[in-house]
């Protein structure tokens, strides 16, 4: 009865996540400007380094117009997507597995709601089983779920 217990526990606890479907999600109850600050930093300390911003709320505002009541219904103050990069990880997983460079720059979607930052991070290991490149994309990854966890997301 008790490895039941625990089973289910890890099951649900692994489901919130990771979902099954590639993509990891965490959240911090910190506000947008706060958690990307601190994610920045920690990024930077795992040799990540972010190369651009995508302002997807904004552009979502800009065409509230048009959009009309499929506006936002799920009332998010923030959603942006921060792309990263380290070059030497780059190079290495375009010299084993070209296909593997559709993973590149790599991204985390950041949705803020409720004073409370979610991550979304597409995991290259869901994609990369059978890649040359799996184990370089591996190590990034481990880098990131690092950064995150050390941002405070959980």
């Amino acid at each position: 009865m008790f490895k039941k217990l625990i089973l289910v526990l890890a099951l649900m606890f692994s489901t919130t996540l990771f979902a099954g479907n590639g993509i990891y999600k965490v959240s911090v109850k910190e506000d947008f400007r706060s958690a990307l600050h601190t994610l920045k930093k920690t990024l930077e300390d795992q040799n990540l380094f972010i190369i651009s911003k995508a302002d997807i709320s904004g552009t979502l505002a800009r065409m509230k117009g048009k959009l009309g009541k499929d506006y936002n219904k799920r009332g998010y103050t923030k959603a942006q997507s921060i792309i990263f990069c380290n070059p030497f990880y780059a190079n290495d997983v375009l010299n084993l597995d070209p296909t593997m460079m559709a993973l590149c720059p790599l991204k985390i979607m950041l949705l803020e709601k409720n004073a409370k930052t979610t991550a979304l991070f597409v995991l290259p290991s869901y994609f990369s089983k059978r890649s040359p490149a799996k184990k370089v994309l591996k190590e990034v990854e481990n880098k990131v779920l690092k950064a995150l966890k050390k941002a405070g997301f959980r």
